[in-house]
């Protein structure tokens, strides 16, 4: 486990995570091994839903809080990092962290931790653009609203120890408020001294 190359990426609804870990990935050979992934495979399989269509947030949220809570805070994670030695990666971006337990998992693993952060009103614009899911039909209250529930968190021993616990608690931060230039900048200029 020692030889990965793990870079985690934890970061707010609509930020831009996955966006930074497909730049991390062409800057650095890093293939993106998504936790929300695996959770949208758990979610399906306990909900019964076609592979064609997606989970929702508030499904996701249930079951990602029932893993955390109920089983392991890292279980997630440590399904990621599996999957890299099972392919025989030599490293990954590991998308989607929630919990402290899943950041400390892959400092474990010799990984370092980067948070995603935005404007909340322009990540809502972001999730109402992309239209990914039925949560681009709510509204910017019960977006904001179910964002805090998130950032806080509720798994590794109660609130605050959630995604923002884990931006705070980053190796370095990326906002992600500018354009596609500046960011991919910013991730070079961020990220790279630290591997």
């Amino acid at each position: 486990m020692n030889t990965l190359r793990l870079i985690g990426v934890a970061g707010t609804a609509g930020a831009g995570k996955d966006t930074v870990a497909a730049i991390l990935g062409k800057m650095f050979g890093l293939q993106n091994l998504s936790s929300s992934e695996a959770l949208r495979a758990i979610t399906r399989y306990l909900y019964n839903i076609d592979p064609a269509h997606k989970p929702v947030r508030d499904q996701l949220y249930h079951v990602g809080t029932y893993i955390r809570t109920a089983i392991d805070p890292a279980m997630l994670v440590k399904l990621c990092i599996l999957q890299a030695q099972v392919l025989q990666l030599p490293g990954g971006v590991i998308t989607g962290l929630r919990s402290v337990g899943e950041a400390e998992a892959i400092r474990a693993a010799g990984g370092i931790i980067i948070g995603v952060d935005a404007d909340a009103h322009l990540r809502y614009k972001r999730m109402f653009d992309r239209a990914r899911d039925a949560d681009a039909q709510k509204t910017l209250e019960e977006f904001l609203e179910q964002d805090r529930r998130e950032n806080r968190g509720i798994s590794d021993s109660g609130p605050g120890r959630g995604i923002q616990a884990i931006i705070e608690g980053a190796d370095a931060v990326i906002l992600n408020d500018g354009t596609p230039e500046e960011l991919e900048l910013e991730v070079k200029n961020k990220i790279g001294p630290l591997l």
